[in-house]
């Protein structure tokens, strides 16, 4: 069987794919968050709303919930981005349960590979824009 020619129009895409790989051996240690301040503070609050999303509530998107005014439940509601980023969130940590840990790796891994998705829509944005790869 002869071996593929190579072909310099599929360079670029294989070079970022090779750039690409380069995000993902770093990633599977890391069932913590590491990088103190807002990073930190943004990550937690998205899992929190994930974490929150159920019929059970309503499907509303809160980062918590006390006792109200007459022992219904008040909500802190929020709600900046559309539903659909927590429920991807939602179905990464479902099968973790209550292991936070493995929770922040599957959420991790899922943003991983929704960056690289976007890098390589881009990229065939690009080539088909410009006619060439």
């Amino acid at each position: 069987m002869p071996l593929p020619r190579f072909r310099p129009e599929r360079l670029t895409l294989w070079l970022l794919l090779l750039a690409l790989s380069t995000v993902f051996p770093g990633s599977f240690d890391k069932g913590y968050f590491h990088r103190p301040g807002t990073h930190d503070w943004n990550s937690l609050q998205n899992l929190a709303i994930a974490e929150n999303l159920s019929p059970d509530h309503g499907f509303r998107l809160f980062l918590g919930r006390r006792q109200g005014l007459g022992g219904t439940p008040a909500y802190d509601m929020y709600s900046r981005f559309p539903v659909g980023g927590y429920a991807l969130i939602k179905l990464a940590i479902l099968p973790f349960g209550n292991d936070l840990s493995a929770g922040i790796l599957a959420a991790r891994l899922l943003m991983l590979l929704l960056l690289s998705g976007a890098a390589l829509l881009a990229f065939h944005s690009l080539a088909r824009i410009t006619s060439h790869r």
